[in-house]
């Protein structure tokens, strides 16, 4: 079987994967997403920091869920019913049932937009906010790191001219 080249986090723009979990968060028939399951629809790395990356942008997405809540979406997931994909994926039943057993609320997120039991997805317009806010965030580290880029120009011509002046200083001496 052919697998799809797996990224890695030098490839991937962390942004692009930002907004990739944005849209899948506020349009999956499920309010309730697991990091797993991001890893799996987006074919990311299994050392990809997913769980991170989702935790620090908190006006995007709220951690976990509450126990009653995780208990209801585990009676539903039993009776095969609202399966994340790579639990469908499991072919052994009982490594199936683990699966599902062994999720914990901080193994889940949520849209900050889709907080309650049974969300609707989320409209266009919330969309279409997360993704311009995502790329506002892109945008300020593209210059963050235009800045850094700008200054350490300044101080290698300033250390050239530097050096220029002492190689000139030192020609000078030995020449007389």
């Amino acid at each position: 079987m052919n697998n799809p080249k797996r990224i890695t986090i030098k490839e991937a723009d962390v942004f692009d994967i930002l907004s990739a979990v944005w849209i899948l968060a506020s349009n999956d028939e499920n309010e309730i997403i697991t990091y797993e399951g991001i890893k799996n629809r987006l074919n990311l790395p299994a050392n990809y920091k997913v769980k991170e990356l989702i935790q620090s942008r908190g006006e995007l997405f709220r951690k976990g869920v509450p126990a009653s809540r995780l208990r209801e979406w585990k009676e539903e997931m039993r009776t095969g019913r609202h399966l994340p994909a790579w639990i469908k994926d499991i072919d052994d039943l009982t490594e199936k049932r683990k699966a599902i057993e062994d999720l914990i609320p901080d193994d889940v997120f949520r849209s900050q937009f889709r907080a309650g039991k049974d969300s609707p997805q989320s409209p266009i317009e919330i969309i279409n906010w997360g993704l311009e806010h995502i790329d506002r965030l892109r945008k300020a580290n593209i210059d963050a790191r235009e800045q850094s880029a700008k200054r350490w120009e300044i101080w290698l011509l300033f250390a050239i001219g530097i050096l220029n002046i002492i190689v000139t200083v030192v020609v000078a001496f030995f020449m007389k």
